[in-house]
C-alpha cells in the first residue's frame, strides 16, 4: 500500500469513527453525513488499491456505512413522535431539546450540515480588548452593530450595508473587530474560512455555502465572517483556476447578491483580507462598505503592550510603555503580541537554564519583566510588514475608495 493510499484509508477510518461517535451521542443527521463521507472515501481508495483482501474488507465496510445511513434517514424521516433506538447509556435529551426549540427536521438537517465545518460561536470579545483603531471601530459600529441593535433606525432609504470588507496588513485586528461587533449586537456569529468552504468532493463546496446562508437566515440576526476571502474570491478567468473553484465563486457571488435583510431579520456578510487587490471585481462590488484597518498608531501600540502583559509581574511604568510604542513603529498588533510572549518567557527561561526548575517541589520566584527585556527582544523580533506593502494598501484604498 503506497503512502497516499495509506493516508486515504486512514482518513476513511477516522471519518467512520467520528460517525460512530456521533451516532452514539444521538446526533443522527451529522452521523449520516459522516457515514456517507466514509463510504465515499473508501470507494475512492478502492480505485487505487488492488489487494483483493483489502478490497473485500472495504466493500463490507462501505455496505455497513451505507446501510446504517439509510436506517438513520428512514427513521428521521418518520413521524415526529418516533424515536430512534439509542445505544446503552445515551440519554434522549438531544432530540427533545430540538423539538422544544421549534426547529423543523429540514432546518435541523441544514444546521447539522455546517456544524462540522463552519464554526458558529458566541465570541466574548469587547471593544476594550482592541487597542486603538477608533475610526475603524466607529465605521464597523455603523455598518454592523447599529443595524442589528437598532433596526428601527434603518428604514426607507437608510438601509444597512449587506457586505462589509475589512482590508489591511496581517495581524492588525480584523478578526477581533468582527468578533467584537458580533458580541456587542448579540448576533449569531458564523466564522467560515476558505479551508472550511472548499472541498475536494464535487458539488460539496457549493452545498456548504448554500447551507451556510440558509442557516444564517434561520438564526438571524446573523453575521457571517469570511476570513481570508481573497483565497475563495480570486479574479476569475486566470489560468490556474479550476472548474470547481469557478463554481464556488459563482455560488458565493449568487448568495451575496441575493442577500436580503428584513426589518426584523438582519443578515450581514463581513469579509477580511490581507490581499484586496486579488479579489474578483464582481465580488468586490458586493462589498458596499470597505474599511481600511491600518497598522496601530503610537497610542494603540502602547495599549497593545499593556494588554499582552496583563497579569504578569512587571516593573514597567506608563512612560516605559510609551517608549516601547516609539521603538515599535511599523509593528502590527500580532508582531507586538509575539514580542510580549517572548519577553514574558525570559524570566522562566533564566530559571530553567540555571537548573532551578529541575526540582518540582522547590518553590521558585519569578522576577518582574522590565524595559531592558523589551529592548533586547525588539532587536531580535522584527516587524513582518514591509514598507512597500504598506504603500500598496494605501494606493489600493485611494484607487477603490474606502467607502
Amino acid at each position: 500500500m503506497s503512502s497516499v493510499d495509506s493516508k486515504l484509508y486512514q482518513y476513511a477510518v477516522s471519518t467512520a469513527k467520528e460517525a460512530v461517535a456521533l451516532d452514539s451521542q444521538g446526533k443522527y443527521r451529522q452521523a449520516i453525513n459522516k457515514y456517507q463521507r466514509a463510504a465515499e472515501i473508501l470507494m475512492q481508495f478502492m480505485k487505487y488499491n488492488k489487494n483483493p483482501q483489502m478490497r473485500m474488507l472495504c466493500q463490507k465496510n462501505i455496505e455497513e456505512y451505507v446501510d446504517r445511513a439509510k436506517i438513520l434517514k428512514s427513521q428521521l424521516g418518520g413521524p415526529r413522535s418516533a424515536r430512534l433506538s439509542r445505544r446503552p447509556g445515551v440519554s434522549g435529551g438531544d432530540d427533545k431539546s430540538k423539538a422544544e426549540a421549534g426547529v423543523s427536521s429540514e432546518e435541523q438537517e441544514l444546521i447539522d450540515m455546517i456544524s462540522g465545518t463552519i464554526v458558529t460561536e458566541s465570541p466574548n470579545v469587547k471593544w476594550n480588548d482592541i487597542a486603538g483603531l477608533e475610526n475603524v471601530k466607529q465605521a464597523v459600529r455603523e455598518a454592523i452593530v447599529l443595524p442589528i441593535a437598532k433596526p428601527e433606525l434603518f428604514t426607507g432609504a437608510r438601509r444597512p450595508w449587506s457586505g462589509i470588507l475589512l482590508f489591511g496588513p496581517p495581524g492588525c485586528g480584523k478578526t477581533l473587530l468582527a468578533k467584537a461587533a458580533a458580541t456587542e449586537c448579540n448576533a449569531t456569529f458564523f466564522s467560515a474560512s476558505s479551508a472550511d468552504l472548499l472541498s475536494k468532493w464535487l458539488g460539496e463546496s457549493e452545498k456548504l455555502i448554500s447551507s451556510l446562508f440558509k442557516v444564517a437566515r434561520l438564526k438571524a440576526p446573523s453575521l457571517i465572517f469570511m476570513d481570508e476571502i481573497d483565497s475563495v474570491a480570486t479574479k476569475r478567468g486566470e489560468g490556474s483556476e479550476s472548474g470547481g473553484e469557478r463554481r464556488v465563486k459563482t455560488q458565493l457571488l449568487s448568495e451575496i447578491q441575493g442577500l436580503k435583510s428584513t426589518h426584523d431579520k438582519i443578515l450581514l456578510v463581513l469579509g477580511a483580507t490581507n490581499r484586496p487587490w486579488d479579489i474578483d471585481n464582481a465580488m468586490l462590488s458586493r462589498f458596499e462598505k470597505r474599511v481600511h484597518v491600518p497598522l496601530p498608531d503610537l497610542k494603540a501600540r502602547a495599549g497593545i503592550f499593556k494588554i499582552h502583559t496583563e497579569g504578569v509581574d512587571s516593573a514597567l511604568s506608563n512612560e516605559d510603555y510609551v517608549e516601547l510604542a516609539v521603538r515599535s513603529e511599523g509593528y502590527s498588533g500580532r508582531d507586538i503580541a509575539n514580542v510580549c510572549r517572548e519577553v514574558i518567557m525570559l524570566p522562566v527561561r533564566e530559571l530553567d537554564m540555571s537548573g532551578l526548575l529541575e526540582d518540582s517541589n522547590k518553590e521558585v520566584n519569578v522576577r518582574d519583566i522590565n524595559l531592558k527585556d523589551f529592548k533586547k527582544t525588539l532587536k531580535k523580533v522584527k516587524p513582518m510588514t514591509h514598507p512597500a506593502l504598506l504603500k500598496q494598501y494605501n494606493d489600493w484604498a485611494e484607487e477603490f475608495g474606502e467607502v
